[in-house]
């Protein structure tokens, strides 16, 4: 295995390039693509600049439609 996967007792982990935690290898944790992991996690996913520019974006057109 490398550097950022391991195997534990509960089975494969994962560590994530933008927060350094572990965390289980498995899509409830990290999205996935061709069957492999993507990273960052999830929750850091959320929090990357572009991905919160465009849910601004998107949440200011929902606004824009309902007004």
């Amino acid at each position: 295995m490398n550097a950022r996967l391991a195997m534990t007792e509960i089975g494969p982990q994962r560590l994530c390039s933008k927060c350094d935690e572990w965390w289980p290898d498995d899509a409830e944790f990290f999205y996935q693509s061709n069957g492999k992991s993507r990273q960052p996690c999830k929750a850091c996913y959320h929090q990357l600049p572009s991905v919160v520019a465009k849910e601004e974006r998107r949440r200011a057109a929902l606004k824009a439609v309902a007004s």
